[in-house]
């Protein structure tokens, strides 16, 4: 009986064990700038690319003064490959979206560095001005 008892111990110690790790998740941190300048606040998604054979977890980040880094509180590892990386960015905490970026690419499936540019042309559309005719 006492054998049986560990057994079940160990059986159930080993299933939980392997459960609690999920999916492999890469860290990944950068800077964000929007036309240039850094992005003072927002979010960047990292989404696995289906349409590329890709598959896993979601990663995100939250900008804060130009950076970003999935390590962060309430960030989560991204899972590397083929990513549709979407960025939402802020003009302050709180504030109006400046920019709304998504763009397609290889990440490789080790933590690393990346950092975003993101055109004026992905302005919000209260951001962007008028070009004045010449």
């Amino acid at each position: 009986m006492r054998l049986l008892n560990c057994i079940l111990v160990l059986t159930t110690f080993t299933f939980c064990a392997c459960s609690e790790q999920g999916p492999t998740r890469y860290q990944i941190s950068g800077e964000v700038k929007f036309n240039g300048q850094p992005v003072a606040y927002g979010d960047v998604l990292f989404t696995p690319d289906g349409t590329k054979g890709n598959s896993g977890p979601q990663g995100v980040a939250y900008i804060t003064d130009g950076s970003y880094d999935t390590r962060n509180k309430d960030g989560k590892g991204i899972a590397g490959g083929p990513t549709v990386i979407h960025v939402r960015g802020l003009n302050k905490q709180g504030g109006k979206l400046i920019c709304d970026y998504q763009t397609t690419i290889d990440l490789p499936k080790e933590n690393g560095k990346h950092s975003i540019d993101v055109p004026k042309e992905a302005a919000a559309k209260e951001f962007k001005k008028p070009v004045p005719e010449i």
